[in-house]
């Protein structure tokens, strides 16, 4: 096995695992507070984790393939043992069988009378016979010799192999089992990563609808205020702002916008679009933008007028308004909202 697969322990896999879980956070640890954690922040938790959920799979799949290429070592190697036996029992076979051939031999001669070397030799009743007989003890017992050597040395050669590979068998089968535990570990790991993730997606999920649920509770909040002031506003005066006045068109810019948010509520410290104060309206009039472009002390600072025009400031240090010609104003009044009234007598003009 490689290098990396030998580097691939059980300890890797469980300092990883318990790493990924205490940075995810068990939920049932850590009751989630729906003002301290937002739905964005639990949705990007849970692709924290699943980015170590995908790399702990390509671990897990390493693993694997550890444990099958240990398991076909070990196979290879146990089939290497299994023909070495093979040829140490063919070895073991032939040796029997010489040592029977020399034994029958043996047995023949003894039978024969023919009890020691020399009696073969003297049996003979020529010296041709002599050196045949020589000649045939000699051949027999170098070719015994060379045949029982040359099977003992194929024996010892096929043990050697046989126990070589029996330890390369044994060698095969430790990584295969430790390849084994470390998959088994590591899917274990990829489990509970897997239910913790599903976890804080359901959570994100679970917060998302909260925050849209407080946001439409909210803007119900907002809308009953306004609906509210206008009441109180009603009340005051006894009727209702003629808000058919949204629709008026003089041609004049600042004055068309003054008109276009007729009736809206005055709420403190509000630039639209929805509500004003007195000088968030006038700024909204002059820049058609709902952002503050100044005060009543900012609106004093502006270029005197002593011939006001329609869409000139109407301004003292306390309020402000729009000029439409004929003596009134557009304002945001705090008890009636944007509507038409006479300019007051303490009021100076201002040009933006």
């Amino acid at each position: 096995m490689s290098e990396h697969a030998n580097a691939l322990s059980r300890r890797t896999f469980i300092t990883a695992g318990l790493a990924t879980v205490a940075g995810a956070g068990i939920l049932s640890a850590c009751p989630t507070n729906a003002f301290a954690v937002t739905s964005a922040e639990k949705q990007a938790e849970a692709a924290a984790t699943l980015d170590r959920l995908q790399a702990m799979e390509v671990k897990l799949d390493e693993a694997s393939n550890d444990y099958f290429t240990a398991l076909s070592a070990q196979e290879e190697a146990q089939a290497k043992m299994d023909e070495a036996q093979a040829k140490i029992d063919e070895a073991n076979e032939k040796i029997s069988g010489l040592q029977e051939q020399l034994g029958t031999r043996a047995r023949g001669m003894y039978r024969s009378g023919s009890f020691s070397f020399i009696d073969v030799l003297l049996s003979a009743t020529t010296f041709q016979a002599f050196t045949t007989n020589w000649d045939t003890l000699n051949q027999m017992n170098e070719n015994d010799s060379a045949m029982v050597e040359e099977t003992k040395s194929l024996k010892s050669e096929v043990e050697a192999q046989k126990a070589e590979y029996a330890a390369q068998e044994e060698v095969a089968a430790q990584q295969a089992e430790t390849a084994a535990a470390v998959q088994a570990e590591a899917q274990q790991l990829v489990n509970e990563m897997q239910a913790t993730y599903n976890a804080l997606t359901a959570e994100a999920a679970r917060l998302l609808a909260e925050e849209e649920e407080a946001r439409r509770r909210e803007e119900e909040a907002r809308a009953r205020a306004a609906e509210q002031q206008r009441e109180r506003q009603q009340s005051y005066y006894g009727g209702e702002v003629d808000n058919s006045k949204a629709q008026t068109v003089t041609g004049n810019t600042v004055v068309d916008r003054a008109y276009s948010q007729y009736g809206k509520p005055y709420v403190w410290a509000a630039v639209g679009p929805g509500s004003f104060d007195c000088s968030g309206f006038v700024s909204y009039c002059l820049t058609g933008s709902f952002s503050r472009l100044g005060t009543t002390y900012t609106f004093l600072g502006y270029t005197a007028v002593t011939d006001p025009q329609p869409g000139d400031i109407c301004v003292n240090a306390q309020h402000c308004g729009i000029y439409v010609g004929g003596g009134n104003m557009v304002h945001c009044s705090v008890s009636r909202g944007v509507v038409e009234a006479p300019v007051w007598s303490s009021m100076v003009y201002r040009r933006y």
